[in-house]
């Protein structure tokens, strides 16, 4: 009798055990107030350090203004996101690491070998596509610079580090977060990667804000090529924010993101190329459907080669190999 009693106090025990429930602030708690309040400010913050630093230095140069211009948005992210807004859960830097996957490395070797292995596989469709343009088009050529890296002027492995992070921490760490808290797996997929398409038309609105501010005359080539940019970005943030649920981290996403961003100034064709081609050829081959398609089929390849006991299925993006069942001890 003893013994039946102490069980049954047991199970009681058990079912009154308290729950842990996350603690969410106004905007953390409605995911698309949090968005759009993210969003808005993140392109102040981009754009206003920089600006504000031109207007009233006396003789600006570039390295001070790229510096600027990453810490000014490090400065939102690490300080006005997490302790004000309360994104992705509460004001805080515990929980919001939790909840973003920032420091998760298990498994490291997966989580670090998808990160590279994406980017490769990413910027060799880019090269293909440079080259076909090139072929196709009979006109222009490719470029191959290995000082680009550090030019100042294009996008190297030091600027490169601004979108790498910050954009992943942005839409992958906070904005996923958020929209999985009210859709399923799949929709938030889509969501995410054509809020991050779209966002890139911020490009716009800032050669708007130059040709008011410092009279610079807006590049009509350089707005034709963002909104293809809208396009070919969307597919990757499709691939992005499925590479984040299923490595159930944001490191690899960075890793990949800044990789790809530092070595695109490499496989580009030079000015003299059809343009048009050169763009189309990058939306379908280069940075948008194929390499999206092929690297999300290389981590759920991963995830059967690997299996973890966090890997779940995602409608309409595992399109192949059943999950291999780990085997319970």
């Amino acid at each position: 009798m003893g013994s039946t009693k102490t069980k049954e106090g047991q199970k009681k025990v058990q079912k009154k055990a308290p729950i842990k429930q996350e603690r969410l602030t106004l905007l953390s708690d409605h995911p698309w107030m949090g968005i759009l309040t993210l969003l808005f400010f993140y392109i102040i913050f981009l754009y206003v350090p920089t600006m504000l630093y031109q207007l009233f230095a006396s003789s600006p140069t570039f390295r001070i203004y790229h510096i600027i211009d990453f810490f000014g948005v490090a400065f939102y992210f690490l300080l006005v996101v997490p302790l004000i807004f309360g994104l992705p859960t509460n004001r805080g830097y515990k929980d919001n690491c939790e909840s973003s996957r920032v420091f998760n490395f298990i498994p490291i070797y997966r989580t670090i070998v998808l990160g590279i292995l994406s980017a490769i596989i990413l910027t060799a469709c880019m090269l293909l596509s440079s080259y076909l343009a090139v072929v196709i088009g009979q006109d222009g050529a490719m470029l191959f610079d290995p000082s680009l890296l550090v030019n100042p002027l294009t996008t190297n492995i030091y600027t490169a580090l601004k979108p790498g992070i910050w954009e992943e921490v942005a839409f992958r760490g906070i904005i996923l977060v958020l929209l999985l808290r009210k859709y399923s797996k799949r929709a938030s997929i889509i969501i995410n990667g054509i809020l991050f398409g779209f966002f890139h038309a911020v490009n716009l609105l800032f050669m708007l804000l130059n040709a008011i501010f410092f009279e610079v005359e807006p590049d009509r080539v350089a707005m034709v090529g963002t909104l293809f940019q809208i396009v070919y970005t969307m597919f990757f943030g499709f691939f992005l924010a499925y590479l984040f649920i299923k490595a159930n981290s944001l490191i690899p996403c960075i890793i990949a993101h800044y990789l790809v961003d530092a070595l695109s100034t490499l496989v580009a064709a030079d000015q003299y190329v059809n343009l048009w081609l050169f763009w189309v050829f990058a939306t379908v081959i280069g940075f948008g459907m194929l390499p999206a398609k092929l690297n999300i089929l290389i981590v759920r390849a991963s995830c059967y080669t690997w299996p973890q006991p966090f890997d779940e299925q995602v409608k309409s993006f595992d399109t192949f190999l059943a999950r291999k069942q780990i085997k319970s001890k």
